[in-house]
């Protein structure tokens, strides 16, 4: 990391997570207009067309290792075909504020992950994991029995995209470091793009996109350009001056600004126990993930991409 920290980074920051919470809100609205998979197909079309050359502009010359291509592929249909197609299809249903709180989850899964992969989870970890989901649980259960099934079912799809997400994230590590973030980041989403395409295009069938209004186009433009485009920059940039560690902790802002941004912007009443559900997950996430001493040596730190929709 840079011992002398840029003017214009914690501004940045603060960006990076007022775009993220707010795709949240741009995802649902923008769901009116469109359908789940033809939203995907011209969002990371769009997206893939701005990152894969500002990757290739970034690293000139790199290529991913002919050995790693089988990854990369595995990563892509994590990142595309599974954790967005559910994450579309379940925020059709769920709210903006579940979903981004449900997102916050991501490092607990990473670590449930490892730990079934053979990385035996500290005390300290567990615990913090249980504390977790017993937001979740508050968080799916707030209704008591008489909650709307649409709604659980969106809260649903939107945590198995979560899992597909931890995945991406879990799977991706060696691979960052190999090659960088942004490389692995832009070759993934086209090799996930690519893979889509043919459920997009019978999607599309019959879709006329020409009904769509400048402000469903606005919303896929900011999904595209801002979600997946300028907050990767940003998030990267935070990487290399902050460390991962510490960008995590700016993630986290995530979920409280999202309610805040769906009070301010379209008067969307905070959900009955949203807040006892957003300190449990937000301070179990905290816990699991540690002290500073718990933490892996520099460079050995996860890259975790922004949390907005798995990016």
């Amino acid at each position: 990391m840079s011992a002398r920290r840029p003017a214009l980074l914690f501004p940045a920051m603060m960006l990076n997570v007022l775009i993220a919470a707010g795709t949240f809100l741009i995802a649902k609205a923008t769901l009116r207009e469109f359908p789940p998979l033809v939203l995907a197909l011209v969002r990371f079309v769009l997206a893939t067309c701005a990152l894969w050359p500002v990757a290739r502009l970034l690293r000139p010359g790199k290529r991913i290792a002919r050995e790693d291509r089988g990854r990369i592929l595995l990563l892509g249909l994590l990142a595309i075909p599974l954790n967005q197609g559910l994450f579309l299809h379940g925020m059709r249903w769920a709210s903006a504020t579940h979903a981004a709180l449900l997102y916050a989850l991501t490092p607990t899964f990473i670590i449930l992950i490892a730990a079934a992969c053979g990385t035996r989870p500290s005390l300290r970890q567990v615990a913090g994991i249980a504390l977790a989901f017993a937001g979740v649980l508050t968080l799916l259960l707030q209704r008591g029995l008489h909650f709307d099934p649409n709604s659980l079912l969106g809260d649903l799809l939107i945590l198995a995209a979560v899992v597909a997400w931890a995945f991406y994230l879990y799977l991706g590590r060696g691979l960052t470091r190999r090659h960088g973030p942004i490389l692995v980041t832009s070759e993934s989403l086209l090799a996930g793009t690519l893979m889509f395409l043919p459920i997009g295009l019978v999607a599309l069938w019959g879709f006329d996109l020409r009904a769509v209004s400048p402000a469903g186009w606005s919303g896929v433009f900011y999904l595209a350009w801002l979600t997946s485009g300028v907050n990767y920059l940003i998030f990267f940039w935070g990487i290399e001056h902050l460390g991962p560690a510490a960008v995590a902790v700016w993630s986290n802002l995530q979920p409280p600004a999202t309610a805040a941004m769906a009070w301010a912007l379209f008067h969307e009443a905070l959900p009955a126990g949203f807040l006892l559900s957003a300190a449990l997950v937000l301070g179990g996430v905290w816990i699991a993930q540690g002290t500073r001493s718990d933490r892996p040596p520099r460079g050995h730190e996860p890259v975790v991409p922004p949390l907005a929709g798995g990016g």
